[in-house]
C-alpha cells in the first residue's frame, strides 16, 4: 500500500512538500529531530501503529518513512 500522500500531507503541516522526492533528505527540507519526531507521533495516531525511537533515528528520507511504516503495517 503507498502511503506518500499521507506522510507528505502530515509533513506540508511543517514544511513545503510540494516538490519533495521519495530521496530527498528530511532534514534538507528544514525538518529538525523534534519536527520528525512530532510528525512521527502524528502517523502513529493517524495509522494505529507505534514506532521505537531509534526507528525514527534512523529515516533520513520520505521513502524511509514510507517503508517503516508498511512493514509495521
Amino acid at each position: 500500500m503507498e502511503y506518500i500522500s499521507k506522510v507528505k500531507e502530515i509533513l506540508g503541516k511543517k514544511v513545503n512538500v510540494s516538490t519533495l522526492k521519495e530521496d530527498d533528505n528530511l532534514t534538507d527540507l528544514g525538518l529538525d529531530s523534534l519536527d520528525l519526531v512530532e510528525t512521527m507521533i502524528e502517523i502513529e495516531e493517524e495509522l494505529g501503529i507505534e514506532f521505537t525511537s531509534e526507528e525514527i533515528a534512523n529515516l533520513k528520507t520520505l521513502k524511509d518513512v514510507t517503508l517503516l511504516i508498511e512493514k509495521k503495517l
